[in-house]
């Protein structure tokens, strides 16, 4: 099968999500080496089960036409390579992410850009929360997913642009509390660390993908906050990246996809 392969760190995992045809789904989301911020997915269990937050994976991938967005990959294996383990290493890798939009509102440029993934730091305006409690489906099999949980989180922030956000949060580590501790739902803000000021706090975001311009919160990002300044010369993630990276040129993206499926070789002899 033609495909690709990303090499890079797992920086978001998404809480499974329930398909058409009744299938658990889970996202995760990659900084590559060469892809940069990248989109992979599989069928819940297996081999997403093998990755976890801030591993080095070498993700063998393909194109699938079950979700047509630029940054996305269906995942066929992956293997674990190391871990991040340093938090001023980890801080590095996020702040080189940092969406940079100028004076916009970053949810209004990503749309415009016809983005779907992107970082933001909200270190200066705080983030709210709350927490919807709604009817919800039951599962029909052994795996919770978000439709088929009793709560709904979401995470409140402004952006730099002062426009206000409302937006589901849906990392895999919030539905396992809100499942493991179904009488205990108010703890997983402060596991989040929300409210504490010596936090700095990173929004990891996707948007969805049949509603384009709706966006979730993939993961809370949040590390101490440290006198300590780091630069990208104490973390080589960003050593020989592509012009853009993490933010490549679509048509670079699309042109990559491409590649993998092999279509190039119909134009030559």
């Amino acid at each position: 099968m033609s495909g690709d392969t990303i090499n890079g760190i797992v920086i978001g995992i998404g809480a499974p999500n329930r398909t058409s045809d009744g299938r658990a789904v889970q996202c995760g989301i990659v900084l590559g080496d060469e892809h940069g911020l990248c989109r992979i997915y599989a069928d819940f269990g297996g081999v997403m089960d093998r990755i976890s937050l801030w591993d080095r994976v070498r993700c063998r991938v393909h194109v699938h036409g079950g979700d047509n967005r630029t940054e996305s990959w269906k995942l066929d294996d992956a293997d674990i390579a190391g871990k991040v383990e340093s938090s001023i290493e980890k801080r590095s890798i996020l702040d080189s992410c940092i969406l940079q939009c100028g004076d916009d509102d970053p949810i209004d440029f990503m749309n415009r850009e016809r983005r779907s993934v992107g970082l933001v730091r909200q270190s200066v305006t705080g983030i709210g929360y709350a927490m919807e409690v709604r009817e919800f489906d039951e599962s029909h099999d052994w795996v919770m997913t978000q439709r088929e949980t009793p709560q709904r989180p979401y995470i409140r922030w402004k952006s730099a642009a002062g426009k206000q956000h409302d937006q589901q949060l849906c990392a895999h580590e919030a539905y396992e509390w809100l499942r493991k501790n179904p009488s205990n739902t108010s703890q997983l803000w402060s596991n989040l660390r929300v409210e504490d000021i010596d936090y700095t706090k990173w929004l990891l975001l996707g948007n969805t993908k049949d509603k384009r311009n709706v966006w979730v919160v993939v993961h809370v990002h949040r590390l101490k906050k440290t006198t300590h300044q780091p630069t990208l010369a104490s973390c080589s993630i960003g050593d020989g990246s592509p012009s853009g990276w993490p933010y490549l040129p679509l048509a670079d993206l699309r042109a990559r996809r491409v590649a993998s499926t092999g279509q190039q070789l119909l134009f030559t002899t």
